[in-house]
């Protein structure tokens, strides 16, 4: 192969033909006999730099064409949703209403169901702009790499093949420094976008914990029993911080005006039903409501010499704070020894059912309440710190795509058109005599330096679009997609046993708990002591999808790339290619047609968003009883089963999607290259004077007929009517490398 090379400036064989000569670069008209079926002619000069020629009509500017066009597009895109993060975060940081303390802003406070929402569509549009960067980050590193010509040729020199038209991997090994470093550049920071975007904005509820009173019927009626010589009136007093006229504060002035029987507080404290408090008071985390005043059946006497009876302690740290409502120990037994259910309670009281309660004072039955009315507080954060993360990644990114299109200036072979077009204007040597070569054959044969010959064709049975897919592709994108859905399963599992000790498991109410909606039952027993632990935890999943998108992405890429090979054997096509010459055309997409594009995008953001709806951070603050001194904080992290169940939906559908893809036909029989450049530089050595006017023209791949001194017909890519497809049985050859002293 050497000594190949080094006479390579003086004769240089470009295709198969039927005479044995030789003809001169430099135009001389000497010939040589060789026992070789190869017809040589010089090398058009702008393949042989492996640069366009400026001067020549027929090539457009790499600027202006082919994958340089879809990477300025990325690059684009890439700095708008730079600039929209970068625009956000400054105005979120400098704007006083959003009152930034300790690098969290607040971007809304108010209403829990206005801040849901709030936070359910930040969310959606983070994972919009999320997708944005993958795809567009996938896209630019598959154009960086791929391969030369020049690094292909080394390759096949060192019996080593190349990937053409997929995402690949191997190929960072086999290109130029420069485009590996960009590649991992872009690669290295989508890991931090991921695991960090979906956790910049986050609702934070704002909880209340009440203080809870039992009572007698005749509390709040004028001449009742004093309250405050009962050993039972034992509240310590709060820390409350005083006015400027050493007053304490009104909130806690009015409750213990409350409590002593005065009613006062009408315009604050609002009268309940049985069943209107059972069902308000029934909920995880109160938002509407504060302190609250159980009415009883009990009237003063001697017996009940006060009208205050009891108090119940609430349990923040419990799993369901409102189990006090049914039972009389903290730990919620009802007074039939049943756990608590205080959803049921509160419908069994909705239907007419007495509400009783067992407690120091006997057995009572509640006939009212007074319920404290507060204004909701939940508010939509964000984190500064995350976002300063977010938009340096995003930074680096976008430099590493603009410095790809800057600097990547030599023609690649992104497509099978460029590599089709490239293998037929100058034949490989190290693949010629194989033309019936598929990807098994180079993986077991060629690349083992193995003899090889005129052999049957004895592809019988029907190909079909998976057959394009290496099994490490499948294993990969098969493991992820499993994870996906074994992780979703086991979750859906955890969650709905946990969830039934105190909700009904059925979809309608676990539809009715929503997507991303806290409650104190859905939170996981996780101690954290930083917020970053939460997050980190919290968009793991986030990376997993990122790569199951990554390698389904691949998956199709490949079926559809063995699609666009097969359609070669069944009719004459024009090539498609990233630089059209005159009778070729250009191409807006790499592998992926729009058609398939677009829905596995909105697929991905829609499966990542559900995955941000699924396992969620929550951070919640519980003033004290009088809405101050918001010193205790839960950072953990919540779930939502209907979410998951969603999650779970999509993945199944996703793996089923490409297992449907992948059952269907090839449109034709041809050999099975997959993406590997040396399978395709053994299907492109053109045959007779075809080989001179093959370019710019349709070109179909098959039967080309019989190969003169083999006793072999040959398969190539011809331009010729004439081209049918492989006989089953019928023996092919190529062309014979050339083994004479002279090279």
């Amino acid at each position: 192969m050497s000594n190949f090379r080094t006479r390579l400036p003086k004769w240089t064989a470009i295709s198969l033909g039927d005479s044995n000569h030789y003809r001169r670069q430099d135009g001389g008209g000497r010939r040589g006999n060789i026992s070789s079926s190869i017809e040589l002619s010089p090398l058009d000069p702008e393949f042989a730099r492996g640069e366009p020629n400026p001067s020549s009509s027929a090539w457009k500017p790499v600027w202006y064409t082919g994958w340089h066009t879809g990477v300025l597009a990325c690059a684009t895109s890439v700095v708008v949703v730079l600039l929209i993060n970068v625009g956000l975060t400054i105005h979120a940081a400098t704007n006083p209403k959003y009152k930034m303390e300790g690098g969290i802003g607040t971007l809304y406070s108010g209403n829990c169901d206005l801040s849901r929402a709030i936070g359910l569509w930040l969310h959606l549009g983070i994972n919009a702009l999320s997708t944005v960067l993958l795809s567009g980050s996938n896209y630019t590193q598959q154009c960086l790499a791929a391969p030369t010509r020049s690094e292909i040729d080394t390759a096949h020199a060192r019996i080593r093949w190349m990937d053409i038209g997929v995402p690949s991997v191997r190929n960072l090994f086999r290109i130029k420094a420069e485009r590996t470093l960009l590649w991992i550049a872009i690669g290295i920071t989508s890991i931090p976008l991921h695991l960090l975007y979906n956790s910049a904005v986050y609702t934070s509820l704002v909880v209340n914990y009440p203080r809870i009173v039992i009572v007698t019927k005749n509390h709040f009626e004028p001449g009742a029993y004093t309250n405050t010589s009962s050993p039972v009136f034992s509240f310590p007093e709060p820390d409350i911080p005083s006015t400027t006229t050493g007053e304490k504060d009104s909130d806690y002035q009015l409750f213990y005006s409350m409590l002593e029987g005065r009613n006062t507080g009408t315009g604050r404290y609002e009268d309940l039903t049985p069943s209107q408090c059972a069902k308000r008071y029934s909920t995880d985390f109160l938002s509407t409501n504060r302190n609250l005043f159980l009415i009883t059946s009990h009237a003063s006497n001697a017996t009940h010499n006060d009208t205050f009876l009891d108090s119940i302690d609430f349990w923040l740290n419990d799993i369901s704070p409102s189990r006090w409502m049914c039972g009389h120990n903290p730990e919620g037994e009802s007074q039939s020894g049943d756990q608590c259910n205080p959803n049921e309670l509160a419908s069994n009281v909705t239907k007419g059912l007495p509400w009783q309660m067992d407690r120091t004072a006997g057995l009572i039955e509640i006939s009212g309440c007074k319920s404290e009315r507060t204004a909701e507080k939940c508010k939509v954060q964000f984190s500064l710190r995350i976002m300063i993360a977010v938009v340096c990644c995003n930074l680096v990114t976008a430099c590493s795509i603009i410095i790809a299109v800057v600097r990547s200036r030599e023609p690649t072979l992104v497509t099978l058109g460029d590599a089709i077009d490239s293998f037929l204007r100058i034949p490989d040597q190290t693949t010629m005599g194989i033309c019936y070569a598929n990807r098994r054959f180079i993986e077991k044969e060629w690349a083992w330096r193995m003899r090889t010959g005129p052999r049957e064709w004895n592809q019988k049975e029907v190909q079909r679009w998976w057959s394009s897919v290496s099994k490490t592709r499948w294993i990969t994108s098969t493991c992820f997609c499993s994870i996906t859905i074994i992780a979703a399963g086991v979750l859906l599992r955890l969650g709905i046993r946990h969830d039934a000790y105190l909700f009904k498991t059925d979809i309608i109410s676990m539809w009715s708990r929503g997507l991303g909606k806290v409650n104190s039952v859905s939170l996981l027993t996780i101690g954290f002591r930083k917020i970053t632990q939460s997050i980190l935890l919290v968009n793991f999943p986030q990376t997993i999808l990122s790569f199951l998108y990554l390698t389904y992405n691949s998956l199709f890429t490949c079926m559809l790339a063995g699609h666009e090979w097969s359609l070669f054997s069944h009719h004459h096509r024009t090539l498609r290619v990233t630089s059209p010459r005159p009778g070729q055309r250009s191409t807006y997409w790499l592998q992926i047609p729009y058609t398939y594009a677009i829905p596995l995008m909105t697929t991905s953001s829609l499966l990542h968003w559900l995955a941000s709806q699924s396992i969620f951070f929550v951070r919640v603050e519980f003033p004290n009883q009088f809405g101050e001194d918001f010193s205790i904080v839960m950072c953990s992290v919540g779930y939502s089963c209907i979410a998951i169940i969603f999650v779970l939906a999509m993945g199944v559908l996703a793996f089923l999607a490409a297992l449907g893809m992948g059952y269907k036909k090839l449109s034709a029989d041809i050999t099975t290259v997959g993406c590997c450049s040396a399978a395709i530089s053994a299907a492109c050595h053109a045959w007779g004077a075809d080989s001179e006017d093959i370019v710019g023209r349709k070109v179909r791949w098959g039967d080309v007929g019989m190969v003169s001194n083999l006793g072999a017909r040959h398969l190539t890519f011809s331009s010729k009517e004439d081209v049918s497809k492989p006989v089953f049985g019928e023996a092919y050859a190529g062309a014979v490398r050339v083994e004479c002293g002279c090279l």
